[in-house]
């Protein structure tokens, strides 16, 4: 049991350093890495025009501030009331030193905004070429393992192999032929001996007919029990009789023949 979980802790391991090794998988990380930093600086330009446009909004609301203290003074002067104005114009001191720190921390804002944005542009740029590397990278490494995959093809394939394979299928391919050939020559002796059968059994008859003749010529005819005997066995198949009757038309003919000569 401890072997078993050994070995597969050890393949989980391979299988996990190759996949770290390939440079597919390196190509994809280094891509992603810099989609999240791309991410990142967008978020921090994010913050820092939010800042930039919350700074801008109290610049803004501390002039209204200062710019109605100043009106409330000359009110306050105008119906003679100088303390009052002095109060007016202490408070708008007051914040337009406010405003003064303000003014400078949005001024900042600004130039961090644009560098940001600039930086953003630029990122942006190079995540485009990167990702053009990348592909191109990613595509060259697919070529050589299709490449690889093919050279191992050939490596694994051998002339002499192929040299036996085509000696097989060709010994394979004449015996066929040789068998074929003597299945042909076999029906043709099968139908040659069928026809000298018959030529053999014409002749004969024709032999049969002759010495009748002959011996009924010197009055040497033998009995008609004699000739009933000799007579050949008659087999109750189509095709013999087929064949019989075509041989009796033939020895009629022949007969014929002879009789007229």
């Amino acid at each position: 049991m401890l072997k078993r979980l050994f070995r597969y802790i050890r393949a989980l391991f391979g299988s996990l350093l190759g996949q770290v090794e390939n440079p597919e998988v390196i190509l994809e990380q280094a891509r992603e890495e810099m989609r999240e930093n791309l991410l990142k600086n967008k978020e921090r330009a994010v913050q820092a025009i939010t800042e930039r446009n919350r700074l801008r909004a109290e610049v803004e609301k501390l002039e209204r501030a200062c710019i109605d203290l100043e009106r409330r003074a000359e009110m306050a002067l105008r119906k003679g009331d100088r303390e009052l104005a002095k109060q007016f114009l202490m408070e708008k001191a007051s914040y337009q030193r406010s405003l003064e720190s303000v003014r400078q921390a949005l001024a900042q804002a600004d130039q961090v905004v644009e560098q940001v944005k600039i930086a953003i542009k630029r990122d942006e740029e190079r995540v485009r070429q990167k990702t053009a590397e990348i592909l191109a990278q990613k595509a060259r490494w697919k070529s050589a393992q299709i490449q690889n995959s093919i050279n191992k093809a050939l490596e694994g394939m051998s002339l002499d192999d192929v040299s036996r394979d085509l000696e097989r299928v060709e010994d394979k391919i004449s015996r066929a032929e040789a068998e074929a050939q003597a299945r042909a020559e076999m029906a043709r002796e099968s139908v040659t001996g069928r026809v000298a059968e018959l030529e053999d059994y014409a002749a004969s008859q024709a032999a049969e007919e002759e010495l009748a003749k002959l011996e009924a010529r010197l009055g040497l005819a033998p009995a008609a029990s004699e000739t009933q005997q000799a007579q050949p066995v008659q087999v109750d198949s189509s095709e013999v009789d087929r064949e019989l009757q075509e041989l009796e038309a033939r020895l009629k003919g022949d007969s014929t023949t002879t009789t007229s000569g």
